[in-house]
């Protein structure tokens, strides 16, 4: 999959980050909100369920680069979980270095740079992966931190490609299935054995993903507009 992305370079010097990739407007329905009873919640349509796994998987590709993905226009608290509002998320393998505090300053940085740029993503595989890979998932989870209002996730490339197939599963699923043709909205699976609680600065041992697709909704709207007889 190819994605147009906008190039921030950084040049951190206390890392291996060179670069900041910003997803700018392209998941317009996509709302990551933080941990509740640590499980977060991350809602999208099929096509940005798509694009997100295709950008964890540019994620894991490069040492020297982050993927940053901002809250859409719009986007409003989720009231079943306490009005948590939706936050942006930091993308980046272990091996840059990056840390949570290091966020600031390089969103300061990014600010003095653009780039334009379309990036290709490697192809899906199946979310299936063999024992040795779960068990060394089990020894070195994702990191979960939240710092200065974002999301920061890093992860070995290993796990970041499988976050990534997972993802790019469910999107795959999406046009399928009843619930979203007749609500707009289906539940597709709690995203589980990436992270692990002991091992995080907000402990999350689980994604809730639900897809959501604006279509159907504006489709079952205009139904009740439209008078009878």
């Amino acid at each position: 999959m190819r994605l147009r992305v906008t190039s921030h370079p950084v040049a951190d010097p206390g890392s291996g980050l060179s670069r900041i990739l910003s997803a700018g407007p392209m998941l317009r329905n996509t709302f990551v909100r933080p941990p509740s009873y640590q499980v977060g919640y991350l809602n999208a349509s099929r096509a940005d369920l798509l694009r997100l796994g295709a950008l964890f998987r540019v994620a894991a590709t490069s040492s020297h680069s982050a993927i940053y993905i901002p809250v859409p226009p719009g986007a409003h608290p989720m009231a079943a979980s306490g009005d948590t509002h939706p936050m942006p998320m930091l993308l980046a393998r272990e091996d840059t270095g990056l840390r949570p505090s290091d966020w600031p300053d390089l969103r300061h940085r990014m600010r003095r740079a653009s780039v334009p740029l379309r990036v290709t993503a490697p192809a899906a595989r199946s979310p299936d992966r063999p024992d040795d890979v779960r068990r060394r998932a089990d020894r070195h989870p994702a990191r979960f931190a939240e710092y200065a209002a974002t999301i920061v996730i890093t992860a070995r490339a290993e796990l970041l490609f499988w976050i990534g197939d997972w993802l790019t599963a469910a999107g795959d699923r999406v046009a399928q299935d009843p619930h979203v043709h007749q609500h707009g909205e289906s539940f597709l699976g709690d995203m589980v054995g990436f992270f692990d609680p002991k091992g995080t600065d907000q402990p999350m041992h689980a994604f809730c993903v639900v897809a959501i697709e604006p279509i159907f909704h504006q489709a079952r709207w205009r139904k009740q507009r439209t008078p009878i007889g």
